[in-house]
């Protein structure tokens, strides 16, 4: 298997630099995420399927990229004097205030956002479609942005 991982490393680099990382940490970041695709597509690329190894294989390495680039860009880089390497803090919410505005699924919504769940979940938690979810939490995102940038 490793054999199959290096004769396609070609394929993960293709793909890393087409998310053109910004620091070597983060192109480091990004191939190791397109191993992991890469990894997952191996074991479950089958040649019964009648396609091609390095379509099938795009999809999973891209995927895996970007969920190493959501984690982190939800950490902010902050460099504490010009002798030390930069230390990594939780970022901050991209609001400050929360309005008074909101009803109570638009906050329950936003705090089980922040805390990790995902529409899907979200949805069967409140026992309600994931369209309303989606509805009530695009609503409290804009009220908090009209507060916050007036």
């Amino acid at each position: 298997m490793e054999d199959l991982i290096e004769q396609n490393m070609g394929l993960v680099l293709t793909i890393v630099n087409r998310f053109n990382p910004q620091t070597p940490h983060d192109k480091d970041a990004y191939i190791q995420a397109g191993r992991i695709g890469l990894w997952k597509a191996i074991t479950k690329f089958s040649k019964n399927g009648g396609s091609k190894f390095s379509p099938y294989a795009w999809n999973p390495i891209t995927w895996e990229i970007i969920k190493e680039i959501r984690t982190l860009t939800s950490k902010s880089y902050v460099k504490i004097d010009d002798y030390t390497h930069p230390k990594i803090y939780p970022s901050v919410p991209f609001w400050e205030l929360i309005p008074t505005t909101l009803t109570s699924p638009e906050l329950e919504i936003i705090e089980l956002r922040l805390a990790g769940y995902n529409f899907k979940e979200i949805a069967t938690k409140l026992k309600c479609p994931r369209s309303h979810i989606k509805k009530h939490f695009n609503a409290a995102i804009q009220k908090i942005r009209e507060v916050n940038y007036e």
